[in-house]
């Protein structure tokens, strides 16, 4: 039985099952009887994995190793470069449908509770006789996990990591508290998202205290932009249109804008754009920007922030994908046209505007 529905038979509404979870703690226990049990694990995040999943994965690989497991760490999309340092051990690997994963016992989901949002890894969680563990702190009614560890209180998967190292009754080392620095920085906004709270300090503080060095983490993570970029995103900044009384800013970047290297183009799929996200909260008097970026076979990449209490997560959510209140995103099918008339048509009646 999905430990989902256990949690809920034991008086837990399907509403606020997950939402209420100083319970979480009964979660880490199950969990650690998993871990006790079994030897070969593969630990996974979301497609296009961000800071908190693969910062998470990394803490995660060094509590297993401690504890004398063999540790794989699989993901659907490639690790975006400013992140590879945090691969301690070099373990990474991008699912390969011929790669023989068939000594995999347990297969640990971070930061999603999403199945399509783990990519092809879905294969590997549907084998018959794998165990499929998740530990989020995205809002969830339902997973496709068997044991789940969701705490919407969290500040980041990485800060969830922190307290099974505690629960399991091992100290970090360097590595686990670099990837979980680097977690809880990326995912609490450099401290100032509303996710950001006394734990969240509290673990920086004690990362710091095993050698964590915070210069040399904010550079690794923040300063790597490549001259080429910023000039797409002048581009962008050029076609930046206001709707909705002035309260919603959309950019676009165009397949035409990408920067190409040697005359290829660079990975479009997996290009990182934090630093656009970054500049946007500098406009002031605004809900949300919405960015848009085309893809190739006819996609749209969708990202999505908030600047005041309107929880994008719904309207993101409507269209098939997901997030948090304040960051959210989807992948569209269609042109930018399309998906633009749709997320004005949700913010019009989330912001209660009469006219786009």
């Amino acid at each position: 039985m999905n430990r989902l529905a256990i949690v809920q038979s034991r008086g837990f509404g399907a509403a606020q099952n997950l939402k209420s979870y100083p319970r979480v703690i009964y979660m880490w226990r199950e969990i650690k009887k998993i871990i006790h049990l079994h030897h070969h694990f593969v630990i996974t995040t979301h497609v296009n994995p961000d800071g908190d999943g693969i910062g998470s994965a990394c803490a995660l690989t060094e509590l297993l190793l401690q504890m004398d497991k063999k540790v794989r760490f699989v993901c659907d999309s490639p690790i975006p470069s400013k992140f590879a340092f945090l691969d301690f051990h070099g373990i990474h690997e991008v699912y390969h449908p011929q790669t023989d994963y068939s000594q995999t016992q347990v297969l640990i989901v971070l930061d999603t509770h999403r199945k399509e949002r783990i990519g092809r890894l879905a294969n590997l969680a549907e084998r018959p006789g794998v165990i499929t563990l998740c530990i989020d702190h995205h809002p969830a009614n339902a997973t496709f996990t068997s044991i789940n560890a969701i705490d919407v209180k969290a500040c980041s998967v990485g800060a969830m990591v922190y307290t099974l190292y505690k629960e399991c009754g091992f100290e970090l080392n360097i590595e686990a508290a670099t990837g979980i620095y680097a977690s809880v920085l990326c995912d609490t906004g450099r401290f100032s998202y509303s996710s950001t709270n006394r734990k969240s300090h509290k673990i920086a503080d004690e990362c710091i205290k095993l050698g964590v060095d915070p210069d040399r983490m904010y550079t690794n993570l923040f300063q790597h932009v490549p001259l080429a970029q910023v000039k797409m995103f002048a581009r962008a900044l050029e076609r930046m249109e206001a709707h909705l009384d002035n309260r919603v800013i959309i950019e676009q970047i165009s397949r035409e804008d990408y920067p190409h290297e040697n005359n290829e183009a660079i990975d479009l799929e997996n290009l990182d754009l934090d630093y656009i996200h970054e500049f946007n909260k500098l406009i002031e008097n605004v809900d949300c920007v919405v960015l848009l970026r085309e893809l190739p076979g006819n996609h749209v990449r969708v990202s999505m922030r908030s600047m005041s209490d309107l929880d994008i997560s719904q309207i993101m959510k409507a269209l098939g994908g997901g997030g948090h209140s304040k960051a959210a995103g989807v992948t569209w099918t269609g042109s930018v046209t399309e998906v633009k008339e749709k997320i004005l048509e949700l913010l019009k009646d989330a912001l209660h505007v009469s006219h786009a």
